[in-house]
């Protein structure tokens, strides 16, 4: 973004750790603090026409192939209890509930006001009316106010600023921070036909046969991760037809018909061996498209099961298909990752192992020149006596005010661990260790990122330190970080982040006597 001053262009660029330091330190301040680097009275000019997302272009292509062909538009729910998904399943239910998502809610909270809290309340924002503060609270805790609107209530009720009423909330009031989710029946729906029943229910005597609906919407799937096959939130274009007479062998000539509009014409429809019990017993079939000499799975089709329409309090048969949109989207875009789908923005973005590695940076890093010397002392120190056997201790910095040493006290163990002084390098998309550096090589070994991060807790401290460094597994272990796109992409990619092994060190600061 640009800000302009006369003639003058001025970039308007955060120092991100900076704002994060001072909002951690005190929030409202920092927040009040940190409006004046926002620019203003800037002009903005957008050109060229605005490029669609992949997904909703094909949503729409769904809705407009359906329509046509007859199918009226609803919508579904999204959330529904779990005693739904029993009713569909029956026994098999319990399966099925563990890639589904669960919806917690947060209580709310009851906030007395001792004579102590009153004080710092009055503290906060002034000589205010005790009694309206109450009725606030009360109005909160019956769910009368909105928990978006708690602060402008505040400050309407009470005549305070919106600064006075964020602290009230920051400060006076730590059970809204203490406060955990407690779970609910409530779930997401992880498949178009856990909502179905309810539509088909309100309007199977409502309407002429054959009715046939149609809905397009997100699915929840609790998967392990998202990769280039999986996707935790995905798109369904999901039809059902109820109709006294209709069969599978109806639905699967409707359903041959609608792929066709996309342009498929090679399909082909297998019944599956273990029927979801949602379906009636072989009345279940898989679709495939070929592409590129592969048989592509694209669709579900099936006649529900009678004891699940009963559930429902309903008296005709349905049928019912659904067609994965992003699924549909790789064959038509001719995309081999379901990512480049959904998320091009970010999760399949291509990094090279240079970008991977030049992305690695430490968590905390001392912020002063000294500190910086300290961190380096730390390192050569460290490398110096590393394979010292203990009881040992190394002078690492010593001035007017701090003596710093790597110290190991464990008799027979040596000064540093097998792997202190491991390379992080990366090479053909993975992040790894090696005893030399290698690939795409960061510059960082485990000791150097190690000794910056107790040099940045010795800087911010006056008192007595130990810092301790065991046993390897994570980057943070090390006082490292990657971006989360990056690490989206190395998981996607399925490479690893490879980093372990023993350190075993222990750093010790302590104020020089007298000062």
């Amino acid at each position: 973004m640009e800000t302009y001053e006369g003639d003058t262009i001025k970039m308007a660029t955060f120092d991100l750790n900076e704002i994060k330091s001072q909002a951690k330190s005190n929030f409202t301040e920092a927040w009040r603090a940190t409006a004046k680097l926002i620019p203003t009275g800037t002009k903005i000019s957008l050109e060229g026409k605005g490029k669609p997302h992949l997904v909703r272009e094909l949503v729409q292509k769904s809705r407009e192939i359906l329509l046509n062909l007859g199918f009226d538009e609803v919508e579904n729910p999204t959330i529904l209890p779990d005693s739904d998904v029993v009713k569909q399943y029956g026994p098999e239910a319990r399966v099925i509930l563990d890639r589904v998502f669960y919806l917690a809610e947060l209580p709310r909270p009851e906030i007395g006001l001792s004579a102590k809290r009153i004080a710092q309340v009055k503290k906060i924002a002034g000589e205010i009316d005790i009694e309206k503060l109450q009725s606030v609270l009360r109005s909160y805790k019956k769910g009368e106010i909105e928990a978006d609107n708690l602060i402008e209530e505040l400050m309407a009720r009470l005549s305070i600023t919106d600064y006075q009423a964020t602290e009230l909330l920051n400060q006076a009031f730590p059970e809204l921070y203490k406060l955990r989710p407690l779970p609910s029946d409530k779930t997401l729906r992880s498949h178009m036909t856990a909502t179905w029943f309810h539509t088909l229910a309100a309007l199977q005597d409502k309407s002429g046969f054959p009715l046939a609906l149609f809905s397009v919407g997100p699915r929840y799937r609790n998967e392990q991760r998202e990769d280039a096959q999986h996707l935790r939130v995905h798109h369904s274009a999901s039809i059902v037809i109820m109709d006294p007479e209709v069969s599978l062998d109806a639905g699967r000539e409707i359903t041959e018909g609608i792929l066709k509009q996309y342009g498929f014409s090679d399909i082909k429809f297998e019944t599956k061996t273990a029927t979801s019990k949602y379906y009636a017993p072989g009345q279940e079939q898989e679709i495939f498209i070929k592409h590129k000499g592969n048989w592509l799975e694209v669709a579900d089709i099936g006649m529900y099961s009678p004891i699940a329409l009963a559930n429902f309090d309903i008296k005709y048969p349905v049928f019912n298909a659904g067609f994965g949109v992003e699924r549909l989207a790789m064959l038509l875009y001719e995309l081999d990752d379901v990512r480049k789908v959904a998320y091009p923005q970010f999760s399949i973005a291509d990094y090279s192992d240079e970008e991977i590695a030049k992305s690695i940076t430490c968590i905390v890093s001392p912020k002063t020149t000294k500190g910086k010397k300290v961190a380096r002392a730390i390192e050569e120190t460290a490398r110096k006596y590393k394979d010292e056997i203990a009881p040992c201790e190394f002078l690492a910095w010593e001035d007017n005010f701090i003596q710093v040493k790597v110290t190991e006290k464990e008799a027979g163990k040596r000064l540093i661990g097998p792997a202190g002084f491991n390379e992080i390098c990366v090479a053909n998309g993975a992040i790894y260790s090696d005893i030399a550096p290698s690939g795409a090589y960061t510059g960082i070994n485990y000791m150097r990122a190690i000794a910056v991060g107790a040099a940045a807790s010795i800087e911010s401290s006056k008192d007595n330190l130990s810092y301790q460094v065991k046993m390897i597994k994570h980057l943070s272990d090390l006082n490292l970080q990657i971006p989360e796109a990056i690490r989206e992409h190395i998981e996607g990619q399925q490479k690893k982040i490879g980093v372990s092994g023993a350190v075993f060190v222990t750093i010790e600061a302590e104020p020089v006597k007298g000062c």
